[in-house]
């Protein structure tokens, strides 16, 4: 009888426990929610709800104002006639949204290995070869061009390459070199190397597959100048939570500085590499100021700066097609998030997360 009496108290004891554990973790979920609301309601209002507002708008003719319902038609526009066309002189021709879609592609692919390999080697050179006060100094350094106005800093690199009075020209007029229409230049730079020497560009192939336009690598240096402080930023804040103690023991067993970097600083800063790849590909593909200071907003010359999100801007307010614009926005949206998808499948199996 003692036994029994003993396990139905015992019983009794851990179903009161029971509750009060699941009483207190609904309670703290209830703060929890009370806590998180508002920035659940700012994402709702500001994220989603415009999301899901534009893939509406998207399925009608829309002059800021909603006209007629076309379904499916400004999806098949951008797959068709926006993609590929014929033309009876010329034959198949790109269309603007395949352009677009190869100036931002260009672009992403002509500046993220860059500015990631010259903010590595930049940080990893601050961070052994200078002390913290050195160190805090170059960082400001740095970084002003990731704060400095946009706008401001364009207009300059405009100037310097401008194919009249910019100093650009005049220092290659100096060493005896021809001058250049750098920011006015449509000519991919694959089609002029070949007319450098002596060839030309076949004639059946699109002038648009010869890679980025002279103006194009202009914009390319730009992003470059201006982004490399962030990731240096960046960087140093990784490897400063890296163990000296691995180095030291590195040292000790003959490691030089190749094998350190390669075996300790980018195996451990691996996780904030993988962040800024994914970061940099997201910009590149959103970016807007850089092509469309130096362009006017127009893409020029001959569309050869006409990056997507430029292309869909002209889209909503010059030619006031906010249906297909919505519809642009969401295939731009596609492709950012398989692009991340992507990154995160086949490159995060190589990221080293310490544990």
């Amino acid at each position: 009888m003692r036994d029994v009496i003993v396990e139905e108290r015992s019983k009794r004891l851990s179903s009161g426990k029971k509750k009060k554990v699941k009483t207190l973790r609904s309670r703290e979920w209830k703060i929890a929610m009370c806590y998180a609301m508002p920035a659940l309601l700012l994402l709702l209002l500001f994220r989603f709800w415009p999301l899901l507002f534009g893939v509406y708008i998207s399925f009608w003719k829309w002059s800021f104002v909603k006209e007629e319902f076309l379904g499916l038609d400004n999806y098949v526009r951008m797959f068709t006639s926006d993609l590929v066309y014929f033309d009876p002189l010329f034959g198949w021709q790109i269309g603007m949204l395949a352009q677009s879609l190869l100036v931002t592609i260009y672009y992403a692919v002509g500046t993220i290995p860059i500015a990631l390999v010259l903010s590595f080697l930049i940080a990893y050179y601050l961070f052994n070869y200078f002390k913290k006060t050195a160190q805090g100094m170059f960082r400001t350094i740095f970084f002003l061009p990731y704060i400095t106005s946009q706008v401001a800093a364009i207009l300059v690199f405009k100037w310097i390459f401008h194919p009249n009075v910019g100093i650009a020209n005049a220092a290659l007029v100096k060493i005896g070199m021809e001058p250049q229409a750098w920011v006015t230049d449509p000519e991919p730079i694959v089609s002029k190397f070949l007319t450098g020497i002596g060839l030309s560009w076949p004639d059946n192939l699109p002038i648009e597959l010869g890679g980025p336009s002279l103006a194009l690598c202009i914009i390319m240096i730009f992003a470059v100048w201006s982004s490399i402080g962030f990731n240096v930023l960046i960087m140093l804040a990784g490897m400063s939570n890296i163990p000296k103690e691995l180095y030291e023991a590195a040292k000790m067993d003959g490691a030089n500085v190749f094998h350190l970097m390669r075996y300790i600083t980018l195996p451990l800063l691996s996780p904030t590499l993988f962040l800024l790849l994914i970061v940099s590909v997201v910009g590149s593909f959103e970016s807007f100021n850089a092509f469309y200071v130096f362009s006017g907003g127009e893409g020029g010359p001959l569309g050869t700066t006409m990056s997507l999100p430029l292309y869909i801007f002209r889209n909503f307010y010059v030619y006031k097609q906010v249906g297909y614009a919505s519809a642009l926005s969401i295939l731009l949206f596609v492709i950012l998030f398989l692009l991340t998808w992507i990154q995160r499948k086949v490159l995060e199996k190589r990221v080293h997360y310490e544990r």
